[in-house]
């Protein structure tokens, strides 16, 4: 079911579009004639051609003009471009397939149930998280594992902002820039449905006007759903931790995600993230 693309979803199908175009070698062809290009990757004629479309056709596409783009004719140019799943799935919610009709209301707490869940994953750090990112639920274990955010604004809870801008998560982050890139992505991926909210551009602006290195891997423009991922964590008290990083929809609101990280065996890590938990609960009550 197709439901009619605004136009900012059709000029960020057509930035996304360029941006794949763009990464991709010229074909041995053009190579071969000595062609000498003022642009990276390949022409537009060159995919328009794989694609079996016209040239100015593919060319409005891409300068996010208002044009019927049937599934067909995009699965044609996602081959041609050569997307991965995750970034089909991005190009046709863009162009409209799929989009729900009405966005869903944001969630800004849960309810009394989940936070029981959360509580009772004693040593596992988790929270929850909504449609946007924001934090809205946790444990202590990830307070004490990920600083203690709940002292922090609602607003600076969110995962990216403060992936990007707080200088706590770039300390116990090991390989920073290599999670910080993951989290662009998974957030570019996950927020494709949501992406005519206004929340969502001003956010993106906010950040960006802080963070140059945002504003310069957002226009890369990269898209990953979101899976387990093995992660290390440098914690202050107890050292280096491993943890593996699992994400459920929650079955009452699928626009929250449980976040955990579970700890793993290597480097006694259960032991020492205990000790961090333990830590953290005694300077609490002082």
């Amino acid at each position: 079911m197709m439901s009619e693309p605004s136009a900012l979803r059709q000029k960020e199908l057509g930035s996304f579009l360029r941006s794949r175009r763009e990464r991709l070698k010229p074909s041995a062809t053009a190579v071969s004639v000595g062609d000498r290009r003022r642009t990276p990757g390949m022409r537009r004629e060159e995919v328009a051609a794989i694609a079996g479309v016209g040239v100015s056709w593919y060319t409005w596409l891409e300068q996010g003009r208002p044009i019927q783009v049937s599934a067909e004719v995009l699965r044609r140019v996602s081959r041609a471009l050569q997307l991965n799943q995750d970034e089909i799935r991005h190009v046709f919610r863009l162009a409209g397939y799929g989009a729900p009709e009405e966005p869903a209301a944001i969630a800004t707490t849960v309810n009394p149930t989940l936070q029981r869940v959360l509580d009772s994953l004693d040593y596992v750090p988790a929270y929850v998280h909504n449609a946007r990112w924001d934090r809205i639920a946790w444990n202590d274990a990830a307070l004490a594992l990920m600083g203690d955010f709940s002292r922090d604004p609602p607003e600076e809870r969110n995962t990216v902002w403060r992936t990007f801008l707080s200088p706590e998560v770039r300390a116990y982050t090991k390989d920073w820039e290599h999670v910080a890139r993951i989290v662009i992505a998974e957030f570019n991926a996950s927020v494709s449905q949501q992406f005519d909210d206004p929340w969502f551009r001003q956010f993106v602006e906010r950040l960006s006007a802080r963070s140059a290195e945002f504003r310069e891997w957002s226009l890369q423009r990269e898209v990953i759903a979101r899976r387990e991922e093995r992660t290390w964590i440098i914690h202050d008290l107890v050292g280096e931790l491993s943890l593996e990083r699992s994400i459920f929809q929650i079955p009452y609101d699928l626009s929250l995600s449980l976040v955990m990280f579970t700890p793993l065996d290597a480097d006694d890590t259960p032991t020492r993230l205990r000790r961090a938990v333990d830590a953290f609960r005694a300077a609490r009550m002082e």
